[in-house]
């Protein structure tokens, strides 16, 4: 007979299973939906953190916040300037300093991408009902809390780190790793 112990280690091994399949599954959901708007997955987290930021950003504030090498992020630039997405500047108080921001074209693009995404995931969870869906909400930030507590203390890491600010994060990850670089 399993002991608690050993069956509580196999629940967790099949919900980590679990949570890798889906981690595989949304992200060739993702880049098949990139590919057919033209991106790559590091082109389109740089056109999303661009537009969701309100001011053009400096590149070594983009490379920070995206956590790309400076030549790996002035490629990705330098494709999404070629197709229209995004546009390269030059500080006025500051010529050496290099500032990027999205275009209309680009903005437009991430919403398209979004409701598109969107709509999908509306018809993936159609056969939970609303109760079900709040429970698998509330478990699920539940478990991320955990998660981001944990990881926050073994990275030693921004320790500070809460849910409210990963949310933040995912709204404007440029402005929160500037915010973050200040502390």
């Amino acid at each position: 007979m399993a002991s608690e112990s050993d069956e509580r280690a196999e629940r967790i091994a099949r919900i980590t299973t679990a949570f890798r399949m889906l981690i595989w599954i949304n992200m060739r959901r993702l880049w098949r939906l990139l590919q057919g708007f033209g991106l790559t997955h590091p082109q389109f987290i740089t056109l999303l953190a661009l537009s969701r930021h309100p001011f053009p950003c400096p590149m070594n504030g983009l490379t920070a916040a995206l956590m790309h090498d400076a030549p790996t992020m002035t490629g990705i630039v330098d494709r999404l300037v070629k197709m229209g997405l995004v546009e390269r500047t030059r500080s006025e108080t500051d010529r050496r300093l290099v500032l990027v921001q999205v275009t209309p074209a680009g903005a437009d693009l991430v919403r398209q991408i979004d409701q598109k995404f969107t709509e999908d995931d509306f018809f993936g969870y159609a056969a939970l009902s609303n109760e079900e869906l709040g429970h698998l909400e509330k478990l699920l930030n539940h478990v991320l809390r955990m998660h981001v507590r944990r990881y926050a203390t073994a990275e030693n890491v921004h320790a500070h780190i809460d849910f409210d600010e990963m949310e933040t994060l995912l709204r404007d990850p440029i402005a929160y790793v500037r915010q973050d670089d200040r502390k």
